[in-house]
């Protein structure tokens, strides 16, 4: 059954559906003056809706409701280019959407520099949905952000809304470097090349889950040191056409949440929402045997999008810790919750010969060989208990505290296979969802995250 909706109640589908058919009246988020801290919010790609170009704004509706049961407070929308005749019509749906559901959802819009929007595109971002009751806003200000920019961008909205009251600006910026991973040096250049930023957001995720997170404690230094903003990056992990990090299962995403924990940014950004092609997605789309998207609206018949494996487990073991930062509190673990996380292909041939131009793709993907070929599993548990996993003829017994606990065994061909007991009594018995398997070369490169049945 595809995940669309996640709640317990049915009571509460019905009055979200309500809320969907007849829209709302009340704009209570339009006189939104206060500072809420502590928010999470997750980076939406506008030209990935889960339905495909024609969705509907019912559609974006089940997309806001899924957010909001994985702890998500809000959508960036990534916007490359404008005008009405796709991405900000799309917006519109959006925004449409949140408003019909009247849940307090909150919308900003993230441009995107990559692809020739300039001042005037800019400008109607900015102005298109500043009076909307779902615009997210900061002391009575709409937000805006970017992925990347320049100074003839900063110039714009400096002149127009900078100490004007009408804008809080908060992008990310890349060094005159160029560098993905600022270091000390850079970060001292964007702050004092553009001291009129009401703050920074850092765009991570091409990296590891230590860098990322060092990455992010720098940054938050230097920007709240200084009095104001800073919305830091979380991702489950990364995977372009032309390089790959290894995350090590759940615990590179972990090192980031705990980083957070420490540091206390103003609000976290999740790159991203459905960037399925770096594979940062950590929307829900169907079951977790799963490897393909729902049939898109946009096409009469689609082709499959195969290699799309889950990664909703991401965000339900992150939950722990959204709790934690929202909350300032840790959180009680009340009941035990076993996620695994693996690989599907390995990353080198098993006994079968790569064509050439199979060998020259993969290796023009940096990073390969950094990569794990191993079966990682997160435990959340109310006391001790043991966990053993099995791939193939690798089979390794650890006995758990209560806790959190991360382990791994290196992976084989095959389903790998989890029993979790206490005392005796078997939690859990069962194999993944996915399959490691030698396609002939073929490899993606991309993570599947489970969660094993315990309870349901």
């Amino acid at each position: 059954m595809i995940r669309f909706f996640r709640g317990s109640a049915a009571c509460v589908m019905f009055a979200l559906w309500l809320a969907i058919i007849a829209p709302a009246h009340s704009a209570s988020m339009a006189t939104e003056t206060a500072k809420p801290t502590r928010l999470v919010f997750a980076h939406y790609m506008v030209c990935n809706p889960r339905m495909g170009d024609a969705s509907t704004v019912e559609d974006y509706a089940k997309e806001i409701v899924d957010a909001q049961a994985l702890g998500i407070d809000g959508f960036a929308l990534n916007c490359p280019r404008w005008g009405a005749n796709y991405w900000k019509r799309h917006c519109e749906q959006i925004y449409e959407a949140a408003r019909r559901l009247n849940t307090g959802f909150r919308l900003f819009i993230s441009g995107d520099y990559c692809c020739g929007s300039g001042p005037a595109e800019t400008m109607d971002m900015i102005d298109s949905f500043r009076d909307h009751p779902n615009q997210f806003r900061w002391d009575g200000k709409p937000v805006f952000s970017t992925f990347m920019g320049d100074r003839q961008i900063y110039d714009t909205v400096k002149k127009h809304y900078i100490g004007k009251q009408s804008v809080v600006f908060v992008p990310y910026i890349y060094p005159k470097s160029g560098s993905n991973h600022p270091n000390a040096a850079d970060i001292d250049q964007v702050f004092g090349d553009y001291p009129g930023l009401d703050g920074f957001f850092y765009f991570g995720a091409a990296g590891t889950g230590d860098s990322l997170a060092q990455e992010n404690s720098m940054l938050a230094a230097k920007w709240l040191g200084a009095g104001k903003i800073f919305m830091a990056d979380v991702t489950p992990f990364y995977r372009s056409t032309g390089r790959v990090f290894e995350f090590n299962g759940f615990e590179g995403m972990q090192r980031m949440w705990t980083g957070i924990l420490k540091d206390q940014p103003t609000w976290v950004e999740i790159t991203t929402w459905n960037d399925y092609g770096e594979k940062t997605y950590v929307l829900p789309f169907g079951p977790q045997s799963s490897d393909q998207l729902p049939p898109r609206r946009d096409v009469e018949n689609p082709k499959p999008n195969k290699y799309i494996y889950s990664h909703v487990a991401y965000m339900d073991a992150s939950r722990y810790y959204i709790d934690w930062y929202k909350t300032g509190k840790q959180p009680k673990i009340d009941r035990d919750r076993l996620f695994y996380f693996y690989r599907v292909e390995p990353k080198a041939a098993t006994g079968k010969e790569f064509t050439e131009i199979e060998t020259t793709r993969r290796l023009k993907v940096n990073g390969v060989e950094k990569l794990q070929d191993s079966v990682f599993a997160t435990a959340f548990l109310t006391k001790p208990a043991t966990l053993t996993l099995v791939s193939g003829s690798n089979r390794q017994k650890f006995e758990m505290p209560a806790g959190i606990n991360n382990v791994s065994i290196p992976f084989a061909l095959g389903r790998p296979h989890f029993v979790l007991s206490r005392n005796g009594k078997t939690l859990v018995d069962q194999d993944g969802e996915q399959e490691i398997a030698d396609r002939q070369g073929v490899t993606s490169y991309n993570y599947f995250a489970g969660e094993a049945a315990i309870g349901k």
